[in-house]
Parts: C-alpha cells; structure tokens; sequence
C-alpha cells in the first residue's frame, strides 16, 4: 500500500461550544492526524491514547474514518483515493483537491478535546453542470461520508444512529436503510468509546457494512448537481471520546445510551445442550459475568414457561466474580427462558431467551452449497491484475486459529468432519487461476512481481486442489462447474440473447473443471443465480441435470410456497433446489464476533434455524444453504475467528446428524433421493430480485460498459456473416467472455479498465480478421477448442496485448507472464497431474 502523508492536527481548546471563541492550547495528550491521501482521519488521541483504527480494504487502503464517495464514480472513488495538498489555517487543517470539473476543499477544525467541524465544499469550475447520480435500492443519491474502522482495539463496535429523536444501535451487514439521520456512527461498549457525525442537512439512506477492516456506518445524501461556477459545501460536526464525556456536550444522546449502559454492567448467558429432545431432560444453565464486580450478594430469579406449564426459582448470586446456577428442564417445543438479576430492590440486569427442542423422526436433508469464485482478473497480456483466486488459498489470512487462505481452509477443515457432506461451487476462472500454479504467473497487484511453479505459494495453492479432489474421491463433497467467467446469464439472454456466448461459456467452463479437477459436473452454479427459462435448453445441452436459486427471488410468487423440497423446471429435465435466503443470508452477513463463545452461540442458532423449518413447513425434506465461500471470512472484522465459527457449525451439524435430527447431502443426493415436488417455472430475475445492481444503480459508469459490449458483440456477428464461425470468431467469443464477468459491473465495485482492455482487444482481433477473410473461405469450426486454435489465439494475445487502461501496446508479453496467458488458453491440452 502506498504511504500516506499525514499533518498533525493539533487539537486546540475552546472555552465554548461556539468556535467563534479564543482558544487554549490542550495538553499533549489529545490529539488527531490527517492524511493527505483521501484527507481522512489516521489517528484520534484521547488521554494519550489512539481510539480509532481500520484494516486494509483493497483500492481503499486504510478504512479510515470519514472517508466520502462521489457515488457516480466507481469505488473507492477520487474523493477517498486523491492526494490532497494539506495547509494550515490557524486551529484549522485545509485539504484542496481537483478531480475532474470539481475543486474540493475540506477543512476540519477543532472545536475542543472530543469534537471537530469538518466542512466538505465542492466547487464546479468547468462550463458545464456537473452531476453525481445514482439510484441504489430506489433511492436516489448523490454523495456519501463514512466512519468506519474500529474503535480502540478491533472487534466489539456497533453501528449507531439517531432518526427522529430515536436512537438505533445494530449488528447489519451490507444494508441501506432509508433514513434521515441527525447523528451516525460506531459505538463500543466494551471499551466505553463513541465516534459520532452529526451532519448539517439530513441523509436519504444508511448504509452498514463490516469486514476484516472493521464496522462503517455510511450516510448517503442526494444526488449533488452543480452549474458552472456553483459550490456546495457540507458541515459535519464530529465527536469522538469516551461514552462517558457525552453527558456534558450531548446529553440527550448520553440520556438515550444509558439503558444500554445498564445492561452491559453485568452480563447474563445462559447455556443448554445443543438441539434438547421434546420430553427429554436438559440441564440449563445461567451464568452471571460482572463487568464492574461489587462486593454485593444479588438475587437471580429464573423463570421457564414450557407450553402450559411454568415454574421459577430464585438463587443468592455473588457479584464479585462469575457466578452460575443450573436447573432440569423437560422441554417441550419451544420453552421461554427470562432472567433478571437484583440488588437492594432495583434489576439491575436482565436477559431472555428460548430455548428449542425438537422431535425425532426422518432425519432433514440439509444441502449446503458455497460458491468459490474470483473473476479472471487478467490483463490481456497474461499478467494478473486481481490474484485473488490465489490469494485467498495460499495467504495465512486466518491466523492465529488456521494456515491458510480461506479457499484452503475449506477443504482443509472438512477432513476433521468427514461424515458432514457439502457441495462447492469451484468456478472454472477460480480454476484456472489456480491451475497457473503448474507453470507461474505474474501479478500487477499490489506491486509487480512473478511466482514461478516451486514457489511456496504455487504449492500451497496445489496442495489445496488436491484437498478438494481428494474430497470429491471419497464422496463427502460434490463439485459444481458453470460458465466460464462469471456473466449475468439471464439478463443477456433476456436482454440482448446473445445465446452463441453463452453456450460458448458453458463448453469452456465445464471443461475447464473436468482438465483442471477432474470432475465432469452434472450440476451447474448459474452466476449471479441470474435465470432466464431461456437459458434451460442451452444446459440439458451440455449435460447439466441440476442448480440452485433463491426461494425469495424466483420461487415466492409461486404457491402453494416452500423451498423446502425438490423442484421440477417446467417442460425440461433440469431439477433445482431453492436455497433458503433468510438463513444463508443470516449465516454469511452477520458474524462480527468479538468472541468465540460469540462465534459458536450462532452457529448453534444457524443449525436451530435449520431445524425449525419443520415448525413452517411439516412436510420440509431438505434445506438449501447457500452463499459465497469466502466473502464472509476474509470481509469479516476477524477472519480468523469467523473461519473458527465454520468449524463451530461443522461441530453442532455432525450433533445434530448424530442425534438423527438432519442428514447432510450433497446436491446431487438430494436430487437422485427426491421425488419433485412439482414442476415450477422459476421467475426471471437474479438472486437480487432483479439485474439493477449491474446494470442501473451506477448507470453513468455502467451503462456506456453495456454499449460498448453490444458494439463489440454486434462486430462479431457481422464478421460471421462474412467470414463464418472460424478461429477468430472463437478467440472472440473468448474476449467478450472475459470482459462480461459480471464482478466488473458489480455497481459499488465497477472496474471498467478491464472491460474496455478486453473489447479493444476482442474489436482489434475481429478488425483485423475482416481485412484477411472473405465469404468464400470459411471454414466452419464447433466451440471445442482445437490445439491449433489455441496455439492461435495465444499469438492473438502477444500481437494485441494492451496496457491496464485498455491501450494497445503493440508489444508481445514473455517470460512467466507468458506461462499466464499461454495457461489461460491451453489448459484444456493439460491433464491434471
């Protein structure tokens, strides 16, 4: 990562809240920093001691607080990523910045210990009006500022806003809610810090992320529209300290914090064993931790209402260290569990749960199903320019708890369960990326440099094929195969029917996975679960029988409702599951674990979701979870102990196997033991409920993409009119396959570079085959990929490499950079070592 400049901001004191007043040196041991680079906060001291911080998040670098976007631009966006020239202006720092028609100038000027004024102003100095506009989740906004990170030490921080008067304290994960708020921020309680941002005019949406960087809460304003000359300045006042140090300077907000204060002054747990029989005993116990220990006894009452039954004890507790009383329960289906603890009259903490249990019968399938993907993020002279396909195996990403990267850790962990059976999603560009490691590749991220096939890392990444093959051999896992690099299969084929692509995608991606491991998949992950009834016959033709989508998206508008059995699509032989988007979604966007007995609470909850599918649906048979294989590790805030709540399931699901609860399956053994239930048309949308995240929500960047694509595409197809179906209709095919990845139009991720390298390479290719062919000397050819074609389209890639902004170079590539592109080709030549 580059380094970032940083100014000291010395924070000066103001005898009052009005910065209108002189001010006062304050002692050393407060303080912020600021860096040149987005002009975001490094550093805020309080008592000599730093309270804020973040983690690497890609293109953003730190995830430092009080980073803004320009929501037209692609993120991280110039706002966040530009070098500002920084200044002193008395108690003040000024940044200024151009980008574009637009003159930034921040200022952040101290106000006392806690509190800044930051003031954002925009300037159009161009003659023509500038608009920042994007339409995300139907609303329509314009700018954003964030504060994210973490608050002392990582783990531990929550969202927190204030709307109306009412303030909101939460644990979400990628979320925009629409909301007009008066304050934002992190809160932490177990370290008693608060950063809040109160800005001068309302938002139209939040947005609440978190990730191995920390926690961020985002307020998005709307659209920002300029005319020449125009300005338009954002005031945002910023406090940061000690919860605490509100009760002086904002204490209507420290009056609303005070119940949470409460509650976290003494902890209340309770523990039981995991999936209780109906009518067997169970112990349960509660357990009491103070935060603050007095030298009290307090009274714990307990009580449990099972059914009509109910019952409540009461037990002398010493507040001075962790205490813990246990009693016998017989449960029955759902028993309602409350504890409050007392002291001298007053409840000074209290705490609630239910506990379930369930009864035996015909075990319920479970199918878990995780999608390993990473685009092929290659230049089209060979070099890598996002290796995360081999990052995220060979990394030690999840220490101190596993080696490895999460691609590894999967397979790595499930031979310590061998009885609990999954299904991966290995996407063919995922494969071929790892199949470089047979020659060595080149990356251009974050630095150039080289990985020749003894490496360490090439090793780790084939030791990690060999896990899964291994794997696969012994039945506990299925592999899934799919198109080749990742398109939104449904909307083109509804969109623009551009069927010859995608049936050249499917041939290349399944025998991308049967060369590169060994598998000739009979079920299909569809990209984007992105499903048109168009796209059916293009995969019984390529000899898929089975897929999985999402019951919200394409199942709910059918009845009677359920995705708890086997579909059917409708006049085809192609079957498909409907995963459960509540609780896949439950399971990959909520783990900000601050601890392991956090971590493994909710995989115990994940497994009793699963189970309580019956109590929706009696005659449930499976249950379909799927999501992303890594994306909830490696975007946590910590991926070690989230990789360690993997594992955590692992455990509670082989319980509950044991006990005769659930049996796990592979997709494929769910298909071959179930009957359909009925047959189904599935609606045509994405597992988004429709194609706007690709396509509208960041129109300005996306749309002239999709232009561009169809300009290339429509240059193909009158070259096969001329020139027929040929090699270089083929080679094609191949640069439109890769610059239709559908990661690159991912609206808050949009990376255009690497599409327009690849359609200037694809438009040069098919420019120079018109000027050498006539309609005379066609010679036909199927989508099978020849040897010849191959070694072909290899010489293509050195005559027509470009440069990362999509130029044309003219030059060839050589060396290990070669191996890459002459892999990314060749590998259906190769069979696996």
């Amino acid at each position: 990562m580059r380094a970032m400049a940083v100014i000291l901001l010395g924070v000066l004191l103001i005898a009052a809240v009005s910065p209108s007043v002189s001010t006062g040196s304050l002692p050393s041991d407060y303080g912020a920093e600021i860096t040149s680079t987005g002009f975001r906060l490094r550093s805020w001291t309080v008592r000599g001691t730093n309270v804020i911080g973040a983690g690497d998040r890609g293109a953003l670098g730190k995830s430092l607080p009080l980073w803004d976007w320009l929501l037209s631009e692609p993120w991280p966006g110039s706002l966040a990523t530009g070098e500002y020239q920084l200044r002193e202006d008395r108690d003040a720092i000024v940044g200024t910045l151009q980008t574009g028609s637009l003159l930034v100038e921040k200022r952040l000027q101290t106000v006392d210990s806690n509190r800044a004024l930051l003031n954002v102003t925009f300037t159009n100095t161009r003659d023509s009006t500038f608009k920042s506009l994007v339409n995300w989740d139907s609303f329509d906004l314009g700018y954003a500022i964030a504060w994210a990170g973490y608050l002392g030490k990582p783990g531990g921080e929550q969202e927190i806003w204030m709307e109306n008067g009412q303030l909101h304290i939460e644990e979400k994960n990628w979320v925009r809610l629409g909301a007009k708020v008066e304050a934002f921020g992190l809160v932490d309680f177990d370290e008693d810090l608060i950063a809040l941002v109160f800005p001068d005019e309302k938002s139209v949406a939040l947005w609440l992320e978190s990730g191995s960087w920390g926690v961020e809460t985002r307020a998005e304003f709307p659209p920002l529209v300029l005319e020449p000359g125009e300005s338009k300045t954002y005031v945002f006042e910023v406090f940061v300290g000690h919860i605490e140090e509100l009760k002086e300077v904002y204490p209507e907000i420290y009056e609303k914090l005070e119940p949470f204060l409460e509650r976290n002054r003494f902890e209340i747990t309770f523990d039981s064993q995991a999936f209780p029989i109906v009518g067997e005993i169970t112990n349960l116990t509660v357990r009491i931790t103070p935060k603050e220990p007095l030298d009290k006894t307090g009274r714990l009452s307990v009580s449990v209402a099972c059914g009509e039954g109910t019952f409540e004890r009461t037990y002398p507790v010493d507040l001075s260290k962790e205490s813990k009383v246990t009693l016998q329960i017989t449960p029955e289906k759902s028993c309602r569990i409350k504890a409050e603890l007392e002291l001298e009259g007053e409840i000074i903490a209290s705490a609630s749960t239910t506990m379930r249990a369930f009864e035996r019968g015909k075990p319920l399938k479970v199918v878990f199903v995780w999608h390993h993907h990473q685009s092929p993020g290659v230049w089209p002279n060979g070099t890598l320019h996002g290796p995360w396909a081999l990052v995220h195996t060979y990394d030690d990403e999840l220490e101190p708890y596993y080696d490895g990267g999460a691609y590894y850790f999967h397979a790595w962990i499930l031979q310590k369960y061998p009885e609990i059976k999954m299904t991966y999603h290995l996407s063919p560009s995922l494969l071929w990326q790892w199949n470089l490691t047979n020659t060595g590749w080149c990356q251009s991220y974050p630095s150039y440099q080289c990985f020749t096939r003894e490496s360490p890392e090439a090793k780790k990444v084939r030791e990690a094929m060999r896990l899964y093959r291994y794997l696969y051999e012994k039945g506990q896992i299925e592999i899934l195969s799919s198109y080749f690099a990742h398109p939104i299969g449904g909307y083109i084929a509804e969109r623009y029917g551009w069927l010859d692509l995608l049936d050249y995608e499917l041939s290349l991606g399944k025998k991308t996975t049967e060369e590169v491991i060994g598998v000739d998949a009979s079920g299909i992950w569809l990209s984007e679960m992105a499903f048109s009834p168009k796209l059916v016959p293009l995969l019984e033709e390529h000899g898929f029988e089975y897929t999985v989508l999402d019951d919200r998206c394409h199942l709910r508008g059918l009845y009677p409702y359920s995705p708890y059995h086997l579909y059917a699509i409708e006049n085809s032989s192609i079957k498909v599951l409907f995963r459960d988007h509540t609780i896949s979604d439950d399971f990959a966007f909520n783990n900000n674990f601050r601890s392991e007995e956090e971590a493994k609470e909710k995989a115990r909850k994940i497994v009793e979701e699963i189970l309580s599918v019956k109590e929706v649906d009696p005659n449930a048979e499976v249950v379909t979870i799927a999501a992303d294989g890594e994306n909830w590790i490696i975007f946590s805030p910590n991926p070690g102990l989230t990789a360690k709540y993997f594992e955590y399931l692992l455990q509670y699901l082989q319980e509950a196997q044991e006990k005769g609860l659930i049996e796990t399956v592979t997709l494929r053994d769910a298909v071959s033991e179930l009957e359909p239930y009925r047959n189904a048309t599935p609606l045509t949308t994405s597992w988004l409920c429709s194609w706007d995240k690709w396509t509208k929500e960041k129109k300005s960047v996306q749309e002239p993409m999709w232009e561009r694509d169809e300009e290339v595409y429509n240059l193909t197809q009158a070259y096969v009119e001329k020139c027929g179906k040929d090699e270089t209709y083929e080679k094609a095919l191949y640069g439109l396959a890769q610059a239709l990845d559908s990661d690159f139009y991912w609206a808050e991720f949009s990376y255009p570079p690497h599409v327009y390298a690849w359609l200037n390479w694809t438009e040069n290719l098919v420019k120079d085959g018109l000027k050498g062919c006539s309609s005379t000397n066609v010679t036909p050819t199927t989508t099978t990929t020849s040897a010849a074609i191959l070694h072909d389209t290899t010489s293509a890639i050195e005559t027509h490499s470009t440069s990362e902004t999509g130029e044309s170079t003219g030059s060839s590539i050589c060396g290990v950079g070669t191996l890459s592109a002459l892999s990314l080709l060749v590998l259906l030549l190769r069979k696996k070592e």
